[in-house]
């Protein structure tokens, strides 16, 4: 995505209309264009000024009235579209309607909804949030004693923060919902790269089989297998790895090898 295209963007962007892969794009593009961050960041306090200010002016009553009373007149939709459904000259056309609408859904809304519910998918925007400090941490503490003790409280889990050496500092904890199951989001910073990882456990079975690692590549690293392939954005790397009924999911900015480096220690 190059400036031209990012900028479409922008008051999407700030109104939260984009879906999650559009929006993971444009914030590699803001991670790496300083010139369209420096824009994006002017459009967000221009944003929320001119917020404050509609805010503080008020609507004077006789207009306020005037509108709720044009709304009372209005013809009810619903009822116009039942009628003209059981209207036998319009009841083809209608159908020919709702079967187009239903493929629509079938061929592009389904599909699409199936990408943003995968939990890779999921990780790397919420790491891009963060990185865009969209994202509020629940707790914010370099102790891994107190985020396992407050992980563990919120999720019900055997949390298990993973060892990554003296090279990376931790940083907080941010906690998502995946099918009405609390999932932990660790974050680390390494010189002034953030990592992310994400701990899935399953409090009920233990068995942590609930993410899809199928279709990427293995490698063996200190006895364990651990997935790995490109982010979703292109910029970022995604690794991941089962162990003690939990699986791990690590999304970075950092190239390959740090990360496996990481992992070696854990």
């Amino acid at each position: 995505m190059n400036c031209n295209d990012a900028r479409k963007y922008f008051y999407a962007f700030l109104d939260n209309e984009l879906d999650v892969e559009k929006n993971i794009e444009v914030l590699a593009h803001l991670d790496m264009c300083c010139e369209c961050g420096q824009r994006m960041e002017k459009e967000r306090l221009l944003q929320n000024r001119v917020r404050e200010t509609v805010c503080e002016v008020k609507a004077p009553d006789y207009l306020m009235e005037a509108v709720l009373r044009g709304a009372e007149e209005r013809p009810n939709f619903f009822v116009q579209f039942v009628e003209n459904l059981l209207s036998g000259r319009r009841l083809v056309p209608v159908a020919g309607i709702v079967a187009a609408m239903i493929m629509i859904v079938c061929f592009f809304v389904i599909p699409g909804s199936s990408k943003k519910d995968d939990i890779l998918f999921l990780a790397e925007s919420k790491y891009h949030s963060y990185m865009m400090q969209q994202l509020d941490l629940d707790i914010r503490s370099q102790d891994p004693s107190a985020v396992v003790e407050y992980l563990r409280s919120q999720t019900n889990s055997k949390i298990v923060l993973p060892e990554i050496g003296d090279d990376a500092r931790l940083v907080g904890a941010a906690l998502s919902e995946i099918d009405g199951v609390k999932v932990s989001q660790v974050f680390y910073m390494r010189d002034e790269t953030p990592i992310s990882f994400m701990i899935f456990c399953n409090p009920d079975s233990g068995s942590g089989d609930n993410i899809d690692f199928s279709g990427m590549k293995e490698i063996s690293v200190d006895e364990k297998v651990v997935y790995y392939d490109e982010g979703y954005c292109g910029h970022c790397k995604i690794m991941g790895w089962k162990n003690a009924g939990s699986q791990y999911v690590v999304v970075s900015m950092l190239n390959s090898d740090e990360i496996l480096k990481m992992l070696n220690k854990t």
